[in-house]
């Protein structure tokens, strides 16, 4: 048996894609209509948000000083402390570039166990994107 696909879905043996689903015909190619000032050059690897754009757009980075564009999800602003999308009321884009040191820490994680809680150390993966063969 095949393995279904990753992207869209099998309706009566035709693959529906992202661009066909999709509203805007137009809305894959927005970032050629965007110009960033952002550069990851010289940062560490890590998500930064992007303040030219409202936080509603941000970078992940590489340790190469490359990156690419993300636009956050359904009007979502990038909240650079929590490094998620989030609603617009929990993310302080004003402040945005003042956590942009988190990126430098090892992410951590809260462990419980029976009634004592401790910080540890998460391998975090690169942010690369995934490249389909």
């Amino acid at each position: 048996m095949d393995a279904l696909p990753t992207l869209g879905y099998v309706d009566r043996h035709r693959l529906e894609t992202y661009e066909d689903l999709s509203e805007e015909k137009d809305d894959l190619d927005i970032f050629n209509n965007l110009t960033f000032r952002f550069s990851c050059k010289g940062k560490p690897i890590g998500l930064y948000a992007d303040l030219d754009y409202d936080c509603r757009i941000f970078h992940a980075c590489d340790d190469s000083g490359k990156g690419f564009p993300v636009i956050c999800p359904n009007n979502t602003l990038f909240d650079q402390r929590e490094r998620v999308c989030s609603d617009e009321e929990h993310a302080d884009c004003e402040r945005a570039s003042e956590w942009f040191y988190l990126n430098e820490l090892p992410f951590s994680a809260e462990v419980t166990e029976e009634n004592h809680t401790r910080s540890e150390d998460v391998e975090v993966p690169s942010v690369l994107p995934l490249l389909l063969s």
